[in-house]
């Protein structure tokens, strides 16, 4: 299991699986959510030099030793991605993950004084690509790190993690990644890194999340409103940003498909529901002509849709239907009601008026976190309601 949350642990744990089997990658962490990746025994994957005082306090308030297997998140000052956004380069000076190269010796050194005895290193510089010259330069790279590292601070890697990163065709022009192109360049990158007798490699790792889950799923909406604009048709769906994020936050392209018409193809755009102007599933896309009531399918959301959906505008998340070979189609979730949005609500009266001068502080939310949610309600200033 590839955790990246407490969230994610405690569904592993809901799930039977504990220690090796889960490896926590750490992003700027705190203190509790390191407690409870060590009381699973997960593999933890820290991502900074300070967070190896941080682990080792957690350990100490729950009365366990350090951990025998750590392992560290390298960014090695470089990245890639086919993706539409810079945002997917999780690797170089700008990127906000991983230890520099500066800091991963100490963060081995630290780590081994304080007791572990087994390591790992990870990389993930890249999302959705599609190159596959992409993993020759960043696995060799992370191969050379681990040598200069267990040489220096006299270590043995078990493990190297290269990542996710494997990138899947969004358009149906677009080849797939050629894996046995990629499997024979890392095989080639840890034979030049560790000799022919595959015995003494290091085991390896990877998190295809998307490459797996992708192709898996569709959202299927349905057409509430066409209008003409501006010599532009727009063709309003039920669906919003909201039920798929990527397109409004990324400008991602997917596919798209009016199953229900055999219309002539026309250049259109399909839009959602929300007051946000980025609330967009396609511009400029050549699909059949559709009417209100028929149906638009978007392909290839199985790793971003439901798992990055929202409540703005009040709107709702769609319900899932599992789809299997051989049997009938099965809800898995239900559709999301009104009185869903305010399940963790609190019932607060109103404050009272006042005539002189107030503010009054209504607090919405609290999480385990430290983070709250504040409203300001009848607020007065300088005599004006603002």
């Amino acid at each position: 299991m590839d955790c990246s949350s407490a969230g994610e642990l405690w569904i592993a744990s809901e799930l039977g699986i504990k220690g090796e089997d889960i490896m926590f990658t750490s992003n700027y962490t705190s203190l509790d959510d390191l407690k409870m990746a060590v009381s699973l025994d997960a593999i933890i994957n820290l991502d900074d030099l300070s967070l190896v005082d941080h682990l080792a306090r957690a350990c100490r308030e729950l009365g366990r030793p350090f951990p025998g297997v750590i392992c560290f998140r390298l960014n090695p000052g470089l990245g890639n991605t086919q993706s539409e956004t810079a945002s997917n380069l999780l690797g170089g000076p700008t990127a906000k993950f991983g230890v520099p190269p500066s800091d991963i010796v100490e963060c081995y050194r630290r780590s081994k004084a304080l007791g572990a005895t087994r390591f790992g290193l990870h990389m993930m510089t890249g999302s959705c690509v599609m190159d596959e010259t992409y993993w020759s330069a960043t696995v060799s790279r992370l191969l050379q790190v681990a040598r200069d590292v267990g040489q220096e601070v006299g270590v043995a890697f078990e493990f190297v993690n290269i990542g996710g990163g494997l990138g899947i065709p969004y358009r149906p022009e677009q080849p797939q990644v050629n894996l046995a192109d990629v499997a024979n360049r890392v095989a080639a990158e840890f034979k030049r890194a560790f000799g022919d007798d595959v015995a003494r490699w290091p085991r390896l790792c990877m998190e295809n999340g998307r490459y797996v889950t992708g192709p898996a799923g569709w959202l299927v909406t349905r057409c509430n409103a066409v209008k003409e604009a501006f010599g532009t048709r727009f063709y309003g769906v039920d669906a919003c940003m909201a039920n798929l994020m990527r397109p409004g936050m990324y400008n991602s392209y997917h596919h798209i498909t009016v199953p229900t018409s055999a219309a002539p193809v026309e250049t259109c755009n399909v839009v959602g529901t929300l007051c946000e102007n980025n609330d967009w599933f396609a511009k400029d896309r050549a699909l059949p002509r559709a009417a209100p009531g028929d149906l638009f399918v978007v392909h290839d959301t199985g790793a971003h849709s439901h798992s990055m959906g929202f409540q703005y505008n009040s709107k709702l998340r769609a319900p899932e239907v599992l789809l299997r070979r051989g049997q009938a189609p099965r809800l898995i979730r239900r559709r999301e009601t009104y009185r869903d949005l305010f399940e963790t609500a609190l019932e607060v009266a109103p404050p009272p008026r006042r005539a002189s001068p107030s503010s009054s502080l209504v607090l919405a939310g609290v999480g385990v976190a430290a983070s709250v949610v504040v409203l300001l309600v009848g607020l007065r200033w300088n005599g004006a309601r603002a």
